[in-house]
């Protein structure tokens, strides 16, 4: 099920072709796109700014649109980063992706399905999770790091000695071949990439439906980034923010950049 009809209403208007027979998402993914070394953070917020429903979970503010952009995003990244707390509450586990799916990320250089990465100090991780696709995220002094045994510990990125550094755990990711980071919160986690100005992308939907009471807030794009586009469906905004492209170098009159390569 792929929801109601969706609008692209900035910078242009125009329709948003649905996916294919084989599941394939090939026009919405074409706004998309998710280079090597860049970290992207995809969020829902409620009408309300919560991050969850009253469920405790964001999966009673989502709805299929939102769904389908986050099936788009996942499709593109090397790896989904994900809070333990986040992790428990959502029941994370491999990242769900169709055969279809998995065949189209092999022709691209890609593994068949993104790795996933849980930042947790205490090691308390969610049932079921295959150890060869998942890494754990986390300080050297703490009991995950210290309590890590077996493949575990082949599988430990560390991000600091006491506090987590946002910095060091994507370098640490970057060291095991996943640059295209897609974080997918909770917002405590979105909050020290932002804080740490790690952030390239972020794609954040406007969930029409209400939060939980009590439930923490979502953070607003920061002022470095600018809206690259915005998408509309049943009263769900998917907006995607990026950070300024750097302006083109002039031309001078035989056609050439002032640093001497060829105007493209």
């Amino acid at each position: 099920m792929t929801g109601r009809p969706m609008r692209l209403t900035h910078p242009r208007m125009a329709e948003i072709d649905p996916p294919g027979e084989d599941g394939l998402d090939g026009a919405l993914a074409a706004l998309y796109p998710h280079a090597p070394g860049t970290v992207r953070l995809s969020l829902v917020a409620a009408a309300d700014g919560a991050a969850a429903g009253p469920d405790g979970s964001s999966r009673s503010i989502n709805g299929p649109e939102d769904v389908r952009v986050l099936r788009v995003v996942r499709w593109a990244c090397d790896v989904v980063l994900v809070g333990a707390a986040t992790a428990r509450a959502e029941r994370y586990g491999d990242i769900p992706m169709r055969a279809a799916a998995q065949a189209a990320r092999v022709a691209a250089g890609l593994s068949p399905r993104p790795h996933l990465a849980i930042s947790t100090r205490s090691g308390a991780l969610p049932e079921g999770l295959d150890p060869h696709t998942t890494w754990v995220v986390t300080t050297a002094d703490s009991p995950a790091a210290r309590t890590a045994s077996g493949v575990w510990r082949e599988r430990l990125v560390i991000a600091g000695e006491r506090r987590w550094d946002p910095v060091l755990a994507l370098a640490g990711l970057a060291a095991h071949g996943l640059t295209r980071v897609l974080c997918e919160g909770g917002p405590e986690v979105a909050r020290r990439l932002l804080d740490a100005d790690a952030v390239d992308e972020y794609c954040l939907t406007r969930s029409p439906l209400a939060g939980g009471a009590g439930a923490p807030r979502v953070p607003e794009p920061p002022a470095a980034l600018v809206l690259a586009h915005r998408i509309e469906a049943g009263g769900f905004v998917m907006e995607r923010w990026t950070r300024p492209r750097p302006p083109a170098e002039p031309s001078g009159a035989d056609g050439r950049r002032r640093d001497g390569a060829p105007a493209q």
